[in-house]
């Protein structure tokens, strides 16, 4: 009887099963392409006039930080 358990029961190659690609993916990648668009769209629209910089200002927020 034993020697019907270990024909029936066979041990698969541990390389086959780790090189197996069949994974399921389970969030795909977004297209980083569209974000990059809109953004494209919205910066010519927020600089559409040039405006002197105040130094001295931009000095006292980066001491906030």
């Amino acid at each position: 009887m034993a020697k019907n358990k270990l024909r029936g029961q066979k041990s698969r190659n541990v390389f086959h099963i780790a090189s197996q690609k069949n994974f399921k993916s389970k969030n795909k990648a977004k297209p980083v392409t569209t974000n990059l668009k809109k953004i494209n769209i919205l910066i010519p629209q927020q600089c559409h006039k040039n405006e002197p910089v105040n130094v001295d200002e931009a000095t006292r927020l980066m001491a906030q930080l």
